[in-house]
């Protein structure tokens, strides 16, 4: 049993990678490992077992998909994406053969996931920047390799997300609202401060 774990983990890593983290099988098969298998067996508290799965469901489940595309664009290098792949499958492999129980175990798996992300958002916001570059890049909403190409920038990132198109755009004029209110709230103010100092 001994020798057959390294020669499953050196098959396991030497499979490819490609994709987003939620596209990766063996990365969602490792999580869904560590879900069933390690955290039933070295977490005895019922609440702490129940918040580790929680966690790690939501990590197989669409966690890193919502975060790319509501915090990004959804794209980004296949090259950065395919070193925080093969990171944290080894990672989760190191998780596996963890000794930790308990809240330690549980601080370990919100550590990894916090780390899984901030490496993410780095390779996320890379594309980002460099969005008018060409080279590969895995769109993270249909798990497909495509080519960044950007010929202006209304067509780089703009379209994919509203959020990120306030970089770009004129200030839309609003209501004139904000000119009225804080007189209403000056005026109030004076008018107490004068009944105040008075009585």
């Amino acid at each position: 049993m001994a020798l057959l774990a390294p020669l499953v983990l050196g098959a396991w890593l030497a499979a490819g990678a490609g994709g987003c983290l939620q596209c990766d099988r063996q990365i969602r098969s490792s999580l869904e490992s560590l879900r069933t298998g390690l955290v039933p067996r070295q977490i005895r508290d019922s609440r702490l077992r129940a918040r580790a799965q929680a966690l790690l469901r939501g990590m197989e489940g669409g966690f890193f998909h919502h975060y790319a595309t509501s915090q990004f664009a959804g794209t980004a290098a296949l090259s950065s994406i395919n070193a925080l792949i093969h990171h944290v499958r080894l990672t989760a492999a190191g998780l596996e053969r963890s000794a930790l129980t308990d809240q330690a175990l549980l601080d370990a798996l919100v550590a990894y996931r916090r780390r899984t992300t901030m490496e993410l958002k780095l390779a996320l916001k890379e594309h980002q920047a460099k969005g008018w570059l060409y080279y590969d890049v895995v769109d993270c909403t249909s798990c497909r390799k495509a080519k960044a190409v950007c010929l202006k920038q209304h067509h780089c990132l703009v379209d994919s997300q509203a959020r990120l198109s306030l970089r770009y755009r004129p200030p839309a004029p609003g209501p004139a609202i904000a000119r009225p209110g804080v007189s209403v709230v000056l005026c109030t103010g004076a008018l107490l401060f004068l009944a105040l100092s008075v009585a």
